[in-house]
């Protein structure tokens, strides 16, 4: 008797809503993203059998940004450098890039909007036929648009500086060539990060 009640009771409880609390969805976390423009700066290229020449790459780029003072980073870019020689003619020629490194953003201080970074970087890339890998460090001075965002957010200005040389199979008119190390500028905006439902897999 006992055992046909309480099989009763459970299957009456969900038609009064007591039935088990449903499992919260789960979330992930969205970084905060950069986006950004590198600003033509002048660099030097020298050309296989034809000179150094001054070229001022420029470029598009976007990168996750953590929200601790020390965190991970990662970003794609591209940057393009035209060429202008005796010996190349009128060229111009791609960078498609991966960023991965470390960065480090001062902490947030109440009623002082300009936070300092500074960041190391591997720069994985890719140039017609050429891979190529370069150490990066930057500087830079984030100005806060939203002191209560859990992540940076607001305008970014940057001063990177490349430091070893690259070596490229096709600058244009047959050539190779070498990117010579230099220093640039790069300028942009990181949007707040946010949660959102994370999918469930299918099986």
């Amino acid at each position: 008797m006992k055992k046909t009640i309480s099989i009763g009771i459970l299957f009456l409880l969900p038609q009064f809503g007591f039935a088990a609390a449903p499992k919260p969805p789960i979330m992930q976390w969205v970084s905060a993203n950069e986006y950004y423009m590198i600003m033509p700066a002048a660099q030097d290229l020298k050309v296989s059998g034809g000179g150094t020449e001054s070229v001022k790459p420029w470029g598009l780029g976007m990168r996750a940004v953590g929200h601790e003072t020390f965190s991970k980073t990662a970003g794609l870019q591209m940057q393009s450098i035209k060429v202008d020689s005796p010996s190349t003619g009128r060229n111009t020629f791609y960078l498609f890039e991966i960023l991965a490194g470390m960065q480090y953003t001062s902490p947030r201080t109440p009623g002082k909007p300009l936070r300092f970074t500074a960041s190391g970087l591997g720069e994985f890339g890719l140039s017609d036929t050429t891979l190529y890998m370069a150490p990066m460090l930057t500087a830079g001075l984030l100005y806060t648009t939203d002191e209560t965002a859990p992540t940076p957010t607001g305008f970014t200005f940057d001063i990177y500086y490349r430091l070893a040389d690259i070596d490229l199979d096709s600058v244009g008119g047959g050539r190779s060539g070498t990117l010579k190390s230099a220093i640039g500028f790069k300028i942009g905006y990181i949007f707040e990060g946010f949660w959102m439902v994370k999918e469930k897999s299918k099986d």
